[in-house]
């Protein structure tokens, strides 16, 4: 075995992925009609729709934009949260041909103008009048050659587009779609940057499903409860295909994963047999299960078959307790520009922390020389979109793409270290992998919501800290005490203790020793996306982090220049 390269030994051959998405569904969607494709909550309850509802509206709505002069190639754009609205739309233009661009609901203007001067659509559907607003005010706009929107406005509506149409007649429609045909342009989550337009074909997606339907087995009426994106690949590639492809519901979980109790009652209303999420929501939803049986017994039910990782190494602590309850835990690591999966851990298999499995059917993965991860495969992106340079300065010739991320392969898998624009040197020359520092801090951490390791040219390594304010509301509530407000927090004594002593725990752990941080400064900050320092797959924009607390940075390391008005910086003694 080449200890620098792997793939699957499970075949995936081309006869199994030239078609396209809309051909697949429709041939695996014939005996569940009259089953549930998506449900949404309403009041106390949810909704749902049937896969007959689903594709007369597909149908309908593929009519009218054939109606309005949309052809193959065209591009559609989407800028609403996920809602049934939303599948039918960004369905019936994979379905005709034309290429769905989904833009990120919590983007401003800014934001949504950059993305729709690169993606150039036609036009565009719209949630809210929330939204709209923001949309017109982007100078794209008198581009659009129509806006559809959901509610009384100006533009088409888009119940008026549905009528028409039906099951048959999109037969005819996806006949004519190449596998080989754009279907998404799918916009990175942008935290090293800009966020680059990744253009993925009918083929990319179908060879995603058909691979893991080599993996797993997901039986038709599962359910999953989501609240992944769709506009990130995560969740309307991954997540969203899967459920699609397998007959699966999609029940729509409403807090979008930001609320934690409110989760835990959706969860107790669907029963979901698959979920597919973070390790910042698995710790959330395992700290209620710990703290109450009955919130354990409403999450870890019988009919729950397994849970999906990916984005971070999930904490030890949080693994050990789905095992603990018999609920299997896969992961697996991919990039938008791989539609997205290249690895992942098979049902049934030990799990090691930090290794995310082995190659998926049709995948090829190689380590560099300089630790850096390519991949290659049927799953590899076409290019970016408008952007032939950056394109082949990500694809080499033997067409390797290259990751950014750096890692190793064992006989476990492949382990992930840490991404290539995470790294910073020290002034001794030693590397630090900033993921490595600040999943230590955050894995298991009671206090610590988000964690950015600094140090770049520096002697030591040190570390802002974001508080989760929750639990911090919780131990004030406990001792009978106010929590301090503002820069006050990152001055208590009792609460930089509290800090001090987890810092300097989750530190110990971290080897070669020159990574254990040294000092640290509590920020009384969240990290937003709509603030910027977060993406919208809620990973940390470090260069917007680092901008926006440049202060506190250059303080920790001269003393002298720290204001008086930010909190005080914390030394930890010698380990």
């Amino acid at each position: 075995m080449n200890r620098n390269y792997r793939n699957c030994p499970i075949p995936l051959f081309d006869r199994e992925i030239n078609q396209s998405i809309g051909l697949m569904l429709l041939e695996r969607s014939a005996p569940w009609l009259d089953q549930p494709v998506l449900a949404e909550r309403q009041g106390n309850d949810y909704r749902s729709i049937s896969w007959q509802e689903f594709l007369d509206d597909t149908a309908g709505l593929v009519d009218f934009f054939n109606r309005q002069g949309i052809r193959k190639g065209d591009r559609l754009a989407v800028f609403s949260p996920n809602s049934y609205a939303m599948l039918v739309w960004e369905m019936a233009a994979v379905f005709m041909g034309a290429v769905s661009v989904p833009i990120f609901a919590g983007y401003d203007t800014r934001h949504i103008d950059s993305i729709l001067h690169n993606a150039e659509p036609d036009a565009i559907y719209v949630d809210s009048e929330k939204r709209l607003d923001r949309l017109l005010a982007c100078t794209y706009i008198r581009r659009l050659r129509f806006i559809v929107t959901s509610f009384s406005s100006p533009y088409i509506k888009l119940a008026d587009c549905l009528a028409g149409g039906g099951r048959e007649s999109l037969f005819d429609r996806v006949g004519a779609v190449d596998p080989g045909d754009a279907a998404f342009i799918q916009y990175t989550s942008g935290t090293t940057g800009q966020p680059k337009g990744v253009m993925l074909s009918h083929k990319n997606i179908v060879s995603q499903r058909r691979s893991q339907d080599k993996i797993w087995t997901i039986a038709p009426g599962s359910r999953f409860l989501s609240y992944l994106p769709w506009h990130h690949s995560y969740g309307g590639l991954f997540e969203r295909f899967a459920a699609l492809f397998h007959g699966a519901a999609l029940y729509l979980e409403d807090s979008l994963g930001k609320d934690t109790l409110r989760l835990i009652d959706n969860w107790r209303l669907v029963r979901p047999t698959h979920f597919f999420s973070v390790p910042r929501v698995y710790r959330a939803l395992v700290s209620e299960a710990r703290s109450d049986p009955g919130t354990r017994d409403t999450l870890f039910h019988p009919d729950l078959h397994f849970v999906f990782t990916a984005a971070a190494p999930l904490p030890a602590d949080v693994d050990d307790y789905f095992s603990s309850l018999n609920v299997e835990v896969l992961e697996g690591w991919g990039l938008t520009e791989t539609s997205p999966t290249v690895t992942m851990t098979r049902p049934g298999s030990k799990r090691y922390y930090s290794f995310v499995g082995q190659p998926i059917p049709g995948s090829e993965v190689l380590v560099a020389d300089d630790g850096e991860i390519r991949v290659r495969g049927p799953n590899l992106m076409t290019g970016y979109f408008q952007d032939p340079e950056r394109t082949a300065g990500a694809i080499d010739s033997d067409g390797w793409l290259k990751t950014g991320d750096i890692g190793e392969l064992g006989p476990e898998g492949l382990k992930l270290k840490s991404r290539r624009d995470g790294l910073f040197k020290l002034s001794n020359g030693e590397m630090v992998s900033c993921s490595q520092v600040e999943n230590a801090l955050t894995a298991s951490s009671t206090w610590t919501g988000q964690a950015v390791a600094v140090g770049a040219g520096q002697n030591f390594v040190a570390a802002l800290l974001f508080p989760n304010f929750r639990r911090l509301e919780d131990w004030a509530r406990q001792n009978n005490r106010h929590l301090p407000q503002g820069w006050e927090i990152g001055r208590d004594k009792d609460i930089r203790e509290l800090f001090y002593r987890e810092v300097e725990r989750y530190s110990r752990d971290l080897y070669p020793p020159y990574l254990r941080v040294k000092a640290f400064v509590v920020i009384p900050d969240e990290l937003s996306v709509e603030g910027g320092s977060l993406t919208p797959s809620l990973k940390v924009v470090r260069f917007q982090v680092m901008q926006e607390y440049r202060e506190w940075i250059k303080a920790i390391f001269d003393p002298g220049l720290y204001p008086e008005r930010l909190p005080d910086i914390v030394f930890l003694k010698p380990l």
